[in-house]
């Protein structure tokens, strides 16, 4: 606890040296990723969660895998017999009633989503290719929200409150008279002139700043990094939809494939069938709540780095007017001392206020909408009720037609 404490501590001497790391692993994510589609994807996701990470400049971007989702053929029995025996086990788990997760989202991670994971990779991990990319954009959508909210941000605010203070306090090249020449204020306001043009040009800077890199840095690369989760799990849902389309078709069928002399194998053909379409349903299921999962912890996440970001800035400029309180009664100054804290925390509570207030106010819809949900071919449009009721109903008449022909 105590070294965790301290780490928190040094954040400020820290801050520079991590944004500069992210900057030299951005000039090399273009080789890194050019390596990482030369490999290929895999079916299964490694034992390590570490994974190659792209930079563009200091934000993290989602590179999308080519999809290995299989779409099942007509012909291929075998593999829906496999797929048969996936939905089997599921279907014989039993539901883990009191888990130890806190967090409703770990526990419908952990006793669902993971599951069906563990089923799907035959039990060799936890993870398969469309849960593990889920999680990596999850992972990288919450690091560039924490970048920008709890550490450019602030070191922004640190770094004009810095240069604010050295102004008003040690006035270098005369720039607080340059400043109040500047500006003509009459009245009392004359000979605050200097420290409020100073005040106003290190907060319009600031405020520049994080407009421009809010605007058109971090909002870009998430928009793109949604873009290529959305195109993944388009391709995903679209192939999960045709292979049940394909079950679905080969079940209702299964006794069309068979003359009057192979009524034997109609049954465990059909069953196999039946139960393919049954397990690509509950895998779409699953993948769909594994993307809400993982929604709502961006949301999440992304509030809780807005709001921690806010009280970094505050205590960076309650520290800044300490600072230049102890310094006023130190050393000899330029600005006395109650203005000269007045504006440098007049400085902070602008930049708070219209930073993290208005300019960073909705980072999460930046995100979200790319996402057109409404577009996917989501699990209600595999109409598994209407499957289920075709079939029975189908089987039940054909049951009656042959019972009345052979009263007859």
């Amino acid at each position: 606890m105590l070294a965790r404490l301290l780490w928190i501590l040094l954040w400020p001497l820290r801050l520079p040296f991590m944004l500069l790391r992210r900057g030299v692993r951005g000039a090399r994510g273009v080789r890194a990723a050019d390596a990482a589609a030369a490999g290929g994807a895999s079916k299964l996701e490694q034992k390590s969660d570490h994974y190659d990470r792209r930079y563009s400049g200091i934000w993290q971007v989602f590179t999308r895998e080519p999809s290995d989702e299989t779409i099942i053929r007509a012909d291929e029995h075998e593999l829906a017999a496999q797929w048969a025996q996936k939905a089997l086990k599921y279907f014989s788990h039993r539901l883990e009633l009191f888990p130890a997760q806190d967090f409703y989202e770990e526990v419908e991670r952990d006793h669902f989503i993971t599951h069906v994971a563990q089923i799907e990779t035959e039990g060799q991990s936890n993870e398969d290719q469309f849960i593990r990319l889920m999680r990596q954009g999850r992972e990288i959508a919450n690091a560039n929200a924490r970048t920008l909210f709890c550490e450019f941000a602030p070191l922004t605010l640190a770094i004009i409150l810095t240069l604010q203070a050295a102004v008003l306090l040690f006035n270098p090249f005369g720039l607080l008279a340059t400043a109040q020449h500047a500006v003509a204020l009459h009245g009392a306001w004359a000979d605050s002139a200097g420290g409020i043009v100073v005040a106003a040009t290190a907060a319009g800077l600031g405020l520049l700043f994080i407009v421009f890199i809010y605007r058109f840095s971090f909002t870009h690369v998430q928009r793109q990094n949604a873009q290529e989760m959305n195109s993944f799990i388009q391709t995903e849902f679209t192939s999960l939809n045709q292979s049940f389309n394909v079950a679905r078709a080969e079940c209702m069928q299964a006794e069309t494939r068979f003359d009057s002399t192979q009524h034997d194998k109609v049954e465990p053909r059909a069953s196999a069938w039946a139960l393919t379409y049954h397990w690509i349903a509950i895998r779409q299921f699953a993948e769909e709540l594994c993307i809400r999962n993982n929604l709502f912890q961006i949301r999440r996440n992304t509030w809780l780095y807005k709001a921690s970001g806010f009280i970094i800035c505050a205590v960076l400029s309650i520290l800044a007017v300490a600072g230049v309180y102890f310094l006023e009664q130190t050393v000899a100054v330029a600005t006395p001392t109650l203005p000269a804290c007045l504006y440098v925390g007049a400085v902070g509570l602008v930049f708070l206020l219209v930073a993290y207030v208005l300019i960073m106010r909705e980072p999460f819809s930046i995100f979200a909408s790319r996402l057109p949900k409404d577009e996917w071919s989501r699990f209600d449009k595999l109409r598994v009720g209407d499957a289920i009721a075709e079939q029975v109903a189908r089987d039940k008449k054909q049951i009656v037609i042959q019972r009345d022909r052979r009263g007859g």
